[in-house]
């Protein structure tokens, strides 16, 4: 049944526009224009809106009550309900309408005429993208729109883009007469000794206080002598956050910067931090000067303002993960000094190594930790209780700064978990060649692994190691492929979401276990499907784009996918902070906006889409059952 417009029920259709996503984006000139050309049309339960009124008419919109699309052969295509959108797929179309719809309850609908909304999509880019038949397409619109105003600051630049080419050189032989001069004459406060294309040291203009104005030291020696050797470098596309987070690491003031093997310039932190006038700078530079676990304790609050902040101002998600990462290293690396500090030197080689979230450069304000240690060697008892001391010091040292102990003590303090090189490839080859049920949930974790303290070289080791295991691994694929399909997006057929009931009886989803884990594991399946050993989940999607596992237009979706739900999660756990309440990972999507709502959706039937597409690439159906 069609109603002619009562003037007076246009504020109510204004209301409704005004917070249905993308009417939202019109001017209120615009959205008033609007309110006033929408045709409204009354359904009683059982009422049919036949196919030749939806052929071509528009846009027609759920104010209230509920309907069933079917296709022309009765099967049911989807159910929809108040905010939900239909029709705009049938507009251009010449021959019969794919779907009619039946009304499931008494039903109010709004229609926006054909040559209205063709007419509003030529002039208004926001809902032209909108209404592209693609989730991704929408997605990337909603970042767009959502992140406008937050261009990723100064601080999270790549290197390369502010480095100062202008560098001093000299040989090691050269006289720290002419080395000084030679720094004069660049106006540099450091000098690079180099052979020929080989960094030797670094010489700074403090070094030529300390060490030669101070001791009466003879100018004409090599400067060889007095040059800081093997120095801290960092590569041009690393973010500029992290030269001063590696300054402030190893108390260096200019850090050379290589791009492809060779010097492309030179950091100076004083020019850093002049310039990033921003609150990481200063946390991360406040966690290298403090002395004691009570002291780092005390930048918690700081750390939370940190994140709060970053999400108030839309920086990108990616950027914000990025941030909180480098944070969560400062704190996991000064605990590991300040251990050494106060245990004395450690009776063998290390590496710390971090897992999960931390790995793969996607820490948030509640992360909690995954960590372990790599020994050189194996120990006696004694030089294993220097080891349990190591780990329960930093371990609940980062527990006190904010960093939840791991539920399933995937941690360095569990003996397992520090264990000799060989010990850890024992491991992996035993996960990889017989992944049963606790080998899965360790997979889960530790494939995903990130050197941060101590011996390099020991980590290196072991992922050569184990990628020698993962290459070309069909079975193993396919069993991660099955065991991550035992997980599905909260969406069911009818576009409405499945939700459960948490400790308080509120019907909600959890956003991590059922849409962000099921992102990191279809990338990490398709990055070892392209034997890759990217570790963040989009250097993965990329490496499997860049290898053909999956098409281009798949990786910007997921991308896309992942940003929005990540923007979702963020703010939800900023508003949690702010309210003082438990900030989880359960969404309730009554609190959720229509905006969030929609493109939630468009999110999971993404990840649905890729199950189902890895599902049947690596031959996973049943494989568990």
């Amino acid at each position: 049944m069609e109603y002619s417009m009562d003037q007076s029920l246009l504020p109510n259709i204004f209301n409704f526009l005004s917070c249905t996503d993308p009417f939202d984006t019109l001017s209120t000139e615009e959205r008033d224009k609007l309110a006033g050309s929408v045709d409204i049309h009354y359904l009683m339960q059982g009422d049919r809106l036949e196919a030749d009124r939806i052929l071509g008419a528009g846009l027609y919109m759920v104010r209230v009550g509920a309907v069933e699309q079917r296709h022309q052969d009765d099967s049911l295509r989807a159910r929809l309900g108040s905010g939900d959108l239909f029709g705009h797929s049938q507009m251009a179309r010449k021959c019969e309408c794919q779907y009619s719809v039946t009304a499931l309850e008494n039903t109010l609908l709004y229609l926006i005429p054909r040559e209205v909304l063709r007419r509003l999509m030529d002039e208004n880019p926001s809902v032209r993208d909108y209404f592209d038949g693609r989730e991704g397409k929408r997605l990337a619109c909603s970042n767009q729109r959502e992140q406008a105003m937050g261009n990723d600051a100064f601080y999270l630049s790549p290197v390369g883009k502010v480095v100062n080419q202008n560098v001093a050189i000299v040989s090691p032989d050269t006289s720290i007469r002419r080395a000084a001069g030679e720094m004069l004459r660049q106006r540099r406060s450091s000098v690079l000794v180099m052979e020929g294309n080989r960094l030797l040291g670094v010489v700074t203009d403090r070094d030529m206080t300390k060490r030669v104005v101070a001791v009466g030291c003879d100018t004409e020696r090599p400067v060889s002598e007095i040059m800081t050797g093997t120095p801290v470098t960092i590569d041009c596309e690393a973010p500029l956050i992290q030269a001063v987070e590696l300054m402030m690491e190893h108390n260096v003031r200019s850090l050379p910067v290589f791009s492809e093997d060779k010097v492309a310039g030179v950091m100076t932190a004083t020019s850093l931090i002049q310039r990033s006038r921003v609150q990481a700078v200063y946390l991360i530079n406040r966690i290298y000067r403090k002395n004691s676990v009570e002291a780092l304790k005390e930048l918690t609050l700081q750390r939370q303002s940190v994140f709060e902040t970053l999400v108030e101002t839309g920086i990108h998600t990616r950027s914000i993960q990025q941030m909180m990462t480098l944070i969560a290293n400062a704190f996991s690396k000064r605990l590991l000094q300040l251990a050494e500090r106060t245990l004395g030197e450690p009776p063998c080689e290390y590496a710390w190594i971090v897992a999960g979230s931390q790995a793969r450069n996607e820490v948030h304000c509640f992360s909690d930790q995954d960590n372990g240690i790599v020994l050189a060697e194996e120990l006696d008892e004694k030089q294993k209780d220097y080891f349990r001391r190591l780990a329960e010091f930093v371990c609940y040292g980062l527990s006190e700064c904010g960093y939840k102990l791991c539920p399933a003590h995937k941690m360095a303090t569990n003996p397992g978990w520090c264990v000799p090189l060989d010990k850890w490839m024992d491991y992996y080859r035993s996960w990889i060649v017989r992944p049963e049920a606790e080998a899965l949930l360790n997979v889960n974790v530790f494939l995903d692994l990130r050197f941060l303290y101590g011996c390099e070289t020991l980590v290196t080791s072991l992922q050569e190691g184990v990628s020698e295991y993962t290459r070309n691994n069909r079975r193993f694929l396919a069993i991660l492929t099955a065991n991550s399909l035992r997980v599905n997006p909260p969406l069911g057929m009818f576009r409405q979401f499945v939700l459960a009931k948490d400790g308080a009886n509120r019907s909600v989803f959890n956003i991590k276990r059922q849409a962000l884990n099921l992102l990191v594991e279809l990338a990490r399946i398709y990055a070892l499907a392209a034997n890759s050993g990217e570790i963040d989940t989009v250097g993965r999607l990329r490496s499997a784009a860049e290898a053909r596992i999956i098409s281009v237009e798949s990786c910007k979706e997921l991308l896309e996918a992942l940003d929005f739900i990540n923007q979702v999660r963020f703010s939800h756990q900023r508003t949690a902070l702010i309210r003082g309440t438990d900030a989880n990972n359960d969404l309730e999507p009554a609190l959720l906006s229509q905006f969030e709502r929609n493109h939630l959706k468009d999110s999971f039937r993404i990840i649905a889409r890729t199950q189902e597409a890895a599902l049947q690439r690596f031959n996973a159906k049943g494989v568990l059952a």
